[in-house]
């Protein structure tokens, strides 16, 4: 099939790389990609070659923009699109107003917030609580599939077992921004040192907060013992996650966060916060130790308790891994991504035909 994969807003963030990847996994199950995205962002794409992708830029000015969904339409009929998936507002509203009868506009939902996306005729959900409120706003009359985030799940043969006689590690990366929750990591570290325990800890990514982080830990006198080095490029991930005993994901919301997954493909014991979305991706005291968000004294007992047992953080590590392989390789999401869009398309050419009967 050809199918055309576009996003239209923030190229920076996790929707962005989600499209991206998104593009490569149809790709690689043998499907035509276009890739439709505004011309600001042509040079953020990855130099895609041969890979059965094309890049198509199209402005758009806004979700009410009847030339772009006019030019869209025109160069949806020119190449034959069969199936189109939208991972913004904007680009579902730009779509569905272009694409002619029996071409559906499937959302990607990346956000919780889906009163933009409701237009579309089908539904990619990151999670199964994503899933429930885009049932419960549709009444369950359009198809919705749970299809997570994708990560790469790396070979046993570059994984590090870090020894028992080195320095307790601790890794966190992400945006640093209020709801991430970076705050309350750095607080729970700084009472962790109050009790004499001993910790290295590395805080990636950047945002506004970052200045902030690092005069919180300059105040808790544990700025020696955090490293902010900024953000992790692919080329540096096995080193990152290899250098760490334990990985926090401490968002006070979020919605799915892809820190989960590559903690569980790198062999990462896990705490994670009980919030909707991200808590249907672990189990606690199974896949991960599970936190009230907003708290850091319940943060820093976890922490403590993995410090003090090993076999639990090689317990938590072992069956994330198993959850990464299982349920979000990118293997397991190219086959439901392949599954799913063919199966949208074949109810849309069915409803089609009813219709003409």
């Amino acid at each position: 099939m050809h199918i055309l994969n576009a996003v239209y807003g923030d190229s920076t963030g996790g929707r962005w790389g989600a499209t991206l990847k998104t593009a490569e996994l149809l790709a690689g199950r043998g499907h035509r990609v276009t890739l439709l995205i505004a011309p600001e962002d042509a040079d953020k794409v990855p130099d895609y070659g041969q890979a059965n992708i094309d890049v198509v830029t199209l402005r758009n000015s806004g979700h009410y923009d009847l030339l772009a969904s006019f030019r869209a339409r025109r160069l949806i009929r020119a190449r034959g699109v069969d199936a189109i998936v939208a991972h913004s507002g904007r680009a579902i509203y730009m779509l569905k107003r272009a694409a002619p009868s029996g071409v559906p506009v499937i959302a990607f939902n990346h956000s919780h917030n889906i009163k933009r996306t409701l237009k579309a005729d089908a539904f990619f959900c990151i999670t199964p609580y994503m899933k429930r409120i885009v049932d419960a706003a549709t009444g369950g009359q359009k198809p919705a599939f749970v299809i997570s985030n994708a990560v790469q799940v790396p070979p046993l043969d570059v994984l590090e077992v870090r020894s028992n006689d080195a320095a307790f590690s601790v890794g966190a990366i992400g945006r640093m921004v209020p709801n991430k929750g970076f705050q309350h990591l750095v607080a729970a570290l700084g009472l962790l040192a109050r009790e004499g325990m001993q910790f290295r800890a590395t805080i990636a990514g950047d945002g506004e907060l970052r200045t902030t982080l690092m005069a919180q830990a300059e105040a808790l006198g544990i700025r020696d013992r955090i490293d902010f080095p900024g953000w992790i490029g692919p080329e540096d991930k096995a080193s990152f996650f290899n250098g760490f005993d334990v990985v926090c994901f401490t968002s006070e919301w979020d919605v799915q966060g892809i820190t989960i997954l590559e903690s569980f493909a790198w062999r990462k014991a896990l705490i994670g916060t009980d919030v909707d979305g991200p808590s249907s991706c672990y189990e606690d005291g199974d896949t991960a130790l599970v936190v009230p968000p907003m708290d850091p004294a319940a943060l820093a007992r976890a922490l403590r308790r993995l410090h003090d047992d090993p076999s639990l953080r090689g317990r938590l590590a072992a069956k994330g891994r198993e959850q990464a392989e299982r349920s979000y390789s990118d293997e397991v999401i190219a086959s439901l991504l392949d599954r799913h869009v063919c199966d949208v398309v074949a109810r849309s050419h069915g409803a089609r035909a009813r219709a003409r009967a």
